[in-house]
């Protein structure tokens, strides 16, 4: 047999890579084909909405059996969506108590909560609730009022990832007041406004986890929150400080930086480069070994249960 030039071999190289590169192509395509199929057929059979449990149930399905070449990717994503569903069907009662500052959760389980606050970039909001939905991520929402233009167009799809257990809504004020500063009287009416627009949008409950704007709070705000309901008043054992624009490799450095079992992660859905990275900060905790959690999951408290 002739022997090959080195320019030949290069070229013989070149053409098998290329090859290999249009099978994982073709293997991925049918795999997405697969998953359009199934979603479809759940869809016929069951005339809901083709953004809802339908297609996260197939997605789980040919995630849960895909090949390990994918790296495992499908099959964290698989996890993530693996919840149960959630009863909120009706708001539950007022229920009064003592308010518990909160800083961190337990590290058993490996859990870790993203929070995101405010909300004034409409945008932005889009883009997190997009990605709350492809990722499978779990977090924790805490929507001012007075940002409602922002929020409303997705209360059904947030409804949704409340019921499937993926997201937990708290509440952040109505108009983002520094509590101590208006006084209890003030902030306590500010924190009636807000959650009779999180029951008027959302159809839910914003009890019982309250995030003071600014992290600003006395003993006059703690005895207001709990005699509305509002007994989790959730701070933060770190953040990746985005209430200032902050690049995507700056957001990245904080995860890595914070990310550890029990941690309440600060974050804010107020400019681009947070909502995009979400599926990049998911990865870096996969990656630690970390699973994402609403509050609910990390510390208890939501009045919404399992259903059956």
């Amino acid at each position: 047999m002739a022997r090959l030039s080195d320019e030949q071999r290069r070229a013989r190289r070149a053409r098998a890579k290329r090859a290999r590169r249009r099978r994982r192509h073709l293997a991925g395509g049918a795999l997405l084909g697969v998953v359009a199929l199934i979603a479809g057929l759940a869809l016929f059979a069951s005339g809901s909405d083709p953004t809802g449990d339908a297609v996260a149930e197939a997605e789980a399905t040919v995630a849960r059996d895909a090949p390990a070449a994918d790296g495992g990717r499908a099959a964290g994503r698989a996890r993530e969506r693996a919840v149960p569903k959630v009863a909120i069907d009706a708001i539950p009662p007022l229920r009064a108590g003592t308010a518990e500052v909160v800083q961190r959760g337990p590290a058993a389980g490996r859990k870790v909560a993203l929070t995101f606050d405010d909300g004034f970039c409409a945008d932005c909001v889009t883009t997190l609730i997009r990605q709350l939905e492809r990722t499978g991520a779990h977090a924790t929402l805490f929507p001012n009022g007075t940002y409602g233009s922002s929020w409303a167009p997705h209360a059904r799809a947030i409804r949704r990832l409340v019921a499937a257990g993926q997201v937990i809504v708290g509440s952040h004020t109505f108009s983002h007041v520094d509590s101590p500063a208006v006084g209890a009287a003030a902030f306590g009416a500010d924190l009636d406004r807000n959650e009779r627009w999180i029951q008027q949008t959302f159809g839910l409950t914003g009890r019982p986890y309250l995030r003071p704007p600014y992290g600003a709070y006395d003993a006059g705000t703690l005895a207001a929150a709990g005699e509305r309901g509002y007994t989790k008043v959730v701070m933060w054992s770190g953040t990746v400080a985005d209430s200032n624009l902050r690049s995507r490799a700056y957001i990245l450095n904080a995860i890595e930086h914070w990310a550890r079992p029990g941690a309440i992660i600060l974050l804010h859905a107020n400019y681009p480069p947070t909502a995009e990275a979400l599926p990049e900060i998911v990865r870096i905790l996969r990656r630690k070994r970390l699973r994402t959690a609403t509050l609910q999951e990390l510390i208890g408290g939501s009045p919404y249960r399992p259903a059956g």
